[in-house]
């Protein structure tokens, strides 16, 4: 019984943060401490939750690409950003203190608020960047991409501001987009994972049923809103977690 009903509470929470990530990002801060809680040590939680991501992201991908919101064009670079982050992620960031790194982060995030609120176009519709622009965004993307790989959760959110901001799409685009990215880096991570045997499939394919089910919804509510809506959601969720990360 309690086996069953730890399950039902990692289904449920693989859902909500599948949605929430599908629409803005961020799904990742919620997982991971529910799975601590339910009795899994730090790491195979880590582990677990990247598995189950596979559910979310393909979901997502599915729903995202029948209503081409996907830039593919962008996408397979970021790809390539996200494979390349993931591989060399835990060398790069066992160099970096790992709670500066979170903090400034969170800094980063909240000081975006005012510029979003401001920028009226910003998200919502499509802009054109500078190619200098670009290339910074790639350089973010990875440097993000290798913090999400092996640490932390919340980076989305991030990464869709570097794909709003740099690449000039709209936010229902970076999230569509990103996605692919995200499938790259769960896909990659999950390998390594398993080869270092830390992850629990029982909550894993849990997880991942979850996830396949709210990255879809949640996917689809984005589509049907619109990206300013997606916008506000975004901008909320923005704050909080920048909060979450300088206070955690």
């Amino acid at each position: 019984m309690d086996v069953l009903f730890h399950y039902s509470i990692a289904f449920l929470t693989s859902f909500i943060a599948s949605i929430i990530g599908s629409i803005a990002g961020g799904g990742g801060l919620l997982s991971t401490p529910v799975l601590i809680f339910l009795g899994l040590p730090a790491p195979i939680a880590v582990a677990t939750k990247r598995f189950g991501d596979l559910g979310g992201t393909a979901g997502a991908i599915k729903r995202f690409s029948s209503d081409k919101k996907i830039v593919w064009t962008v996408a397979w670079s970021l790809a390539i950003a996200s494979l390349f982050g993931a591989l060399v992620g835990a060398h790069l960031l066992l160099q970096i203190n790992r709670e500066l790194l979170q903090r400034l982060i969170g800094v980063m995030m909240l000081a975006l608020c005012p510029f979003l609120l401001l920028r009226k176009e910003i998200g919502v519709m499509r802009t054109r960047t500078h190619p200098l622009a670009k290339g910074i965004g790639y350089i973010f993307y990875f440097i993000l991409e290798a913090w999400t790989a092996f640490f932390g959760g919340g980076s989305g959110i991030f990464a869709r501001y570097v794909l709003v901001s740099c690449f000039g799409l709209t936010l229902t685009e970076a999230s569509a987009t990103d996605r692919v990215a995200g499938l790259v880096l769960a896909v990659t991570a999950v390998i390594i994972f398993a080869m270092n045997r830390v992850i629990d499939y029982g909550y894993g394919i849990v997880l991942l049923t979850g996830g396949l089910l709210g990255g879809y919804i949640g996917a689809h509510i984005a589509i049907k809103k619109g990206d300013v809506w997606v916008k506000y959601i975004f901008t909320i969720l923005v704050g909080i977690f920048g909060i979450a990360l300088l206070i955690k």
